[in-house]
């Protein structure tokens, strides 16, 4: 259960969580919308 006092405590929060799960999935949204965009460039029409 997250503890929502850190979410006004970005260093507190970044030191709770110690398996960097909270970075990982904000960077993942990115990570798909790069995919999809090479994946384009690419010619592929969709991904599957």
């Amino acid at each position: 259960m997250l503890d929502e006092s850190l979410l006004d405590a970005p260093d507190d929060l970044a030191r709770s969580d110690r398996r960097g799960l909270l970075r990982g999935a904000a960077e993942a949204g990115a990570r798909v919308r790069t995919a999809a965009r090479h994946a384009t460039e690419a010619g592929l029409g969709e991904l599957r």
